[in-house]
Parts: structure tokens; C-alpha cells; sequence
């Protein structure tokens, strides 16, 4: 009788041993949304700022939260637009740049200096029709004023493509700019 209490005794206690003594997680504990891949991506492309580097989000809260993907270079994977700030000397500079995946890794392959006071608008889409997708940066110049930058990808580089001043909140419909772009 002693052997048989002994054992149950020592099977219970390697049980909870093994199992832990917390207790189990509830079901909405263990219920979370899929992580998207560009939110896998996002603290790997932060990581590539310089140190301090803060992302800019769109003033309408229209567009990118500071990233956008979308294939540029048309090689059929997508890169990454990542508009941020950064501080130099008690100045902020606004800053975009283009990001690739080379060999799993990514790399800043090209940047730009932004102008104004904030962002406005960053995405990716097509807008010269040539089947490729721009960059658009909006940026607010202060005094209702805006402007918006297209920069195409030419010759394995970035290149400004157009440049236009607009007033209001900068709409991108299915069709193209609403904001007609002259070269």
C-alpha cells in the first residue's frame, strides 16, 4: 500500500513539474490578429535609420504610416518607401528612402531630402502609366501651401520625374493623380 501511495505521489509531482503550476491562458489570451508581412518587416527597416530617426506619418492620416511597399523597380518584388525625421544640430530633416531586399537583407538603396514642415502624403503607385509603380511624397510647405514629388525608377536609380504645388488634401483615385503633373 505504501510503494502504490508512494508512486501516485511521484507520478503527480512529475505531472506538475512538467506542466507548470501557472495557470492556463484563456482562450481571448491566446487569440491575436495575423501579423501582416509588412509589419514584420517595419522593425527591420527601422533598425537601417540613423540613430534617433523618427518615422513621419501623412498630416490626414491618409496614405503610409511611414512605410509603404510596392514594387518600384519592376522586378517583382516589392520594396520599401520609409519617410522619417531625423535631427541634426537643432535641426529636423525630413528624409525618404528606398529600400531593397538583397539576399534577404534589406538595404537603403537611395535617398532624398524632403521640404517643408511635415509630410502630407507618401505612397506607391503608378502614376506616369508606364507600369511601373512611383514614389509620391507630398510635403506641407506651410500657409496652406504643398508639394508633391513623383520619382521614377530609371536606369537601376531614382530620378525626379515631376514636381507640383497644390493646395488642400492630396487625393490618389484609380485612375491616376487627381493633381495633374507637368515634366
Amino acid at each position: 500500500m505504501l510503494g502504490k501511495q508512494m508512486w501516485t505521489g511521484l507520478i503527480v509531482t512529475t505531472l506538475l513539474w512538467i506542466g507548470g503550476c501557472s495557470m492556463p491562458a484563456t482562450p481571448i489570451d491566446l487569440i491575436k490578429s495575423p501579423l501582416s508581412e509588412e509589419n514584420l518587416h517595419s522593425d527591420i527597416l527601422r533598425t537601417l535609420l540613423p540613430d534617433g530617426a523618427r518615422l513621419l506619418v501623412s498630416a490626414h492620416g491618409e496614405g503610409s504610416k511611414g512605410i509603404s511597399f510596392g514594387d518600384v523597380d519592376g522586378d517583382g518584388i516589392d520594396e520599401a518607401v520609409v519617410v522619417y525625421e531625423e535631427s541634426s544640430h537643432n535641426e529636423r530633416i525630413r528624409k525618404a528612402a528606398l529600400l531593397k531586399q538583397q539576399d534577404e537583407e534589406w538595404q537603403i538603396v537611395w535617398d532624398t531630402k524632403g521640404f517643408g514642415y511635415g509630410l502630407d502624403y507618401a505612397g506607391i503607385a503608378d502614376v506616369n502609366e508606364d507600369g511601373l509603380s512611383d514614389i509620391i511624397l507630398g510635403w506641407t510647405l506651410g500657409a496652406g501651401e504643398k508639394g508633391l514629388d513623383v520619382y521614377v525608377w530609371r536606369d537601376n536609380a531614382m530620378t525626379l520625374w515631376g514636381k507640383k504645388g497644390y493646395r488642400g488634401q492630396f487625393d490618389l483615385d484609380g485612375s491616376g493623380l487627381s493633381i495633374q503633373l507637368h515634366r
